[in-house]
């Protein structure tokens, strides 16, 4: 299992993504975290990341998980056809995210999928917290699971994917967050889980049995 696990964006060490993922260099790129936004912002923030990750020498275009909501199968022919080298997914609301890998099948596509060694897995703020095992811990100002029912019309999902044994907490030092950084480790502690704060700055990098923590 590879997986690049940022705070903010792809973080100050693209140099390591781009050896965790080898010499290969096509990337699908997951927004759905972020399906609240109006189509033009969304469209316009898309259009950044994209061109970001181009920047970095991918070969990059978006996999949107709407499309395949109840269609796990086409999903899976989808993938096999294009044979991604990366897959990474946008910050945002975390809610969404978890409910769309699972409306489409992905959660289950990815675990199998990274068991395999098949690609590398990336993402930043939602991106990550959504590989953990629950997601109950987190919500705050708009970022929470009401949303869900507004946008995709269904009940949100509380499980994540479960690829680590911890809950992640993204921007940890940036002054904004100090005090929802509080109290999901308040929460996360309460419930006897381990809680790993990363700051703003801050990669973790999984490569089979070794993880490095880049950052902090």
């Amino acid at each position: 299992m590879r997986l690049y696990l940022a705070s903010h964006n792809f973080g100050p060490y693209t140099d390591e993504l781009l050896k965790l993922v080898g010499e290969g260099r096509k990337a699908l790129f997951i927004e759905n975290a972020r399906d609240y936004y109006p189509d033009e912002k969304r469209a316009n923030d898309l259009k950044e990341k994209l061109g970001m990750m181009s920047e970095l020498g991918f070969d990059v275009e978006e996999l949107d998980l709407r499309n395949y909501f109840g269609k796990p199968g086409e999903l899976r022919e989808f993938l096999d056809s294009y044979q991604p080298d990366l897959i990474y997914a946008s910050g945002g609301n975390v809610f969404l995210l978890a409910t769309a890998y699972h409306l489409s099948g992905f959660d289950e596509i990815l675990r199998e999928d990274l068991a395999k060694d098949k690609y590398a897995y990336g993402g930043f703020s939602a991106g990550i917290m959504s590989i953990c095992k629950t997601i109950k811990f987190y919500g705050h100002d708009h970022l929470v699971p009401e949303r869900v029912p507004e946008v995709y019309g269904v009940d949100a999902v509380l499980n994540g994917v479960g690829l680590v044994d911890y809950q992640l907490i993204p921007h940890a030092d940036e002054p904004k967050h100090l005090e929802t950084t509080k109290e999901y480790i308040n929460r996360i502690e309460s419930a006897g889980v381990k809680a790993l704060p990363l700051n703003q700055e801050a990669v973790i990098i999984i490569n089979g049995d070794e993880q490095r923590i880049l950052g902090q």
